[in-house]
């Protein structure tokens, strides 16, 4: 089951494509159809020219454009703050950001992708609250995948995030931060919800931690 992060977008100035949203990149590159990079000129229409024929483009880096007609495992829809460096060629423009797609295609509908593997049994379709937590001596108590949203963090995104990044374990810290593991360290500590009283960045009404305080979920 994919699940979508629901987060507000900034929709860039676009021409006649659809813009999609911001999109991780993987290791071994979301799209791999072609690549043109050029920091100095590179705008949203020079991307999609370069990738006339195919039926994704994505804008990286505020230089790099990347084509093809599928993603890669690994790839989905990421916070939209991740994605806000100026195009090099109009400053006005969005071209990602540090492995973040700006992401653009011909079809109305946006592409399928496919998460890494959450290594649960079965569908997991609902997250559980476990608690408010210490963060890890020496280590972070999730020290998986981590993501920063100052205006757009939620308790859905941290767990969207976390669970197409093929972890059950979420926690969301000093009001911006997502933090995702497999478990969480045994240094980490049970303490009174008390110390986890911070509103998430995107949403007043929901808590997201505190100073080195962990509000932790996990998905079941």
């Amino acid at each position: 089951m994919q699940h979508l992060l629901a987060l507000a977008a900034v929709v860039p100035a676009v021409f006649a494509q659809t813009f999609y949203g911001c999109y991780t990149e993987v290791p071994t590159r979301a799209l791999t159809g072609s690549l043109l990079v050029n920091y100095t000129t590179m705008t949203v229409t020079e991307c999609e020219t370069h990738c006339t024929g195919f039926s994704l483009w994505g804008l990286e880096y505020g230089g790099e454009c990347y084509c093809g007609d599928s993603l890669s495992q690994g790839s989905f829809p990421a916070f939209s703050t991740d994605c806000a460096m100026p195009c090099g060629g109009d400053a006005t423009q969005i071209c990602g950001g540090p492995n973040r797609l700006s992401l653009y295609g011909t079809s109305e509908e946006p592409p399928a992708f496919t998460p890494y593997p959450h290594g649960g049994e079965g569908e997991v379709t609902a997250t559980e609250y476990v608690g408010c937590y210490t963060e890890g001596v020496g280590v972070r108590a999730l020290s998986g995948a981590s993501a920063v949203s100052a205006s757009a963090m939620t308790v859905d995104g941290c767990a969207n995030f976390c669970l197409n990044s093929g972890f059950l374990w979420f926690g969301l810290e000093y009001t911006a931060e997502c933090y995702c593991g497999s478990a969480l360290d045994v240094t980490s500590a049970n303490v009174t919800d008390a110390e986890c009283a911070m509103p998430c960045s995107g949403a007043p009404t929901e808590v997201c931690g505190g100073p080195d305080r962990l509000s932790v979920y996990q998905w079941i």
